[in-house]
């Protein structure tokens, strides 16, 4: 459908329809209140989506060009590590509930529990908390580092400094 050009030079767009919306309102000379026809619902749109006769982004219904049927962070792990959201759950059950080293149930500001991985191979090892999946990657994945740091908490050097001296 073609539109009129107002007075003031912008194009009219109050009876304007596409496959998406019917215009219902104008807000202000670049937005428009519009009748979603996917959701039955009212949103309001720019100008230039109108033009480009876009889907309405607003819309619980919309879904882009690209959507696989997954959820979003289910369609991330599924790419990145090769498991579903399923087996990430079924993987914190196994693990007691929580990060496979110090057990904690969630992070403090309420992100997922990391999963960790083999830099080298991609193979997922399991689910760790930030600080335990951070602290294993500064010891490189390397467990004799790891079983030095440990020994080293251990046998507090600095204390068999002093019985020597």
């Amino acid at each position: 459908m073609r539109q009129k050009k107002r007075k003031d030079g912008v194009k009219d767009f109050t009876s304007y329809e596409n496959e998406h919306c019917k215009v219902l309102d104008e807000i202000t000379p670049s937005k428009w209140k519009v009748f979603c026809k996917q959701c039955d619902g009212e949103h309001i749109v720019r100008t230039r989506n109108l033009k480009n006769n876009s889907n309405i982004r607003e819309c619980e219904k919309f879904k882009p060009y690209n959507w696989s049927g997954l959820e979003k962070w289910d369609a991330i792990i599924r790419r990145q590590y090769g498991i579903s959201l399923e087996e990430y759950y079924k993987l914190i059950e196994f693990q007691g509930g929580g990060c496979a080293i110090c057990g904690r149930t969630q992070e403090p500001d309420g992100r997922r529990l990391s999963i960790d991985h083999d830099h080298t191979t991609g193979k997922v090892r399991g689910v760790l908390c930030y600080s335990c999946n951070k602290a294993l990657g500064m010891f490189y994945d390397i467990p004799e580092r790891l079983e030095n740091a440990a020994n080293y908490l251990r046998l507090n050097p600095f204390d068999q400094f002093k019985k020597r001296i």
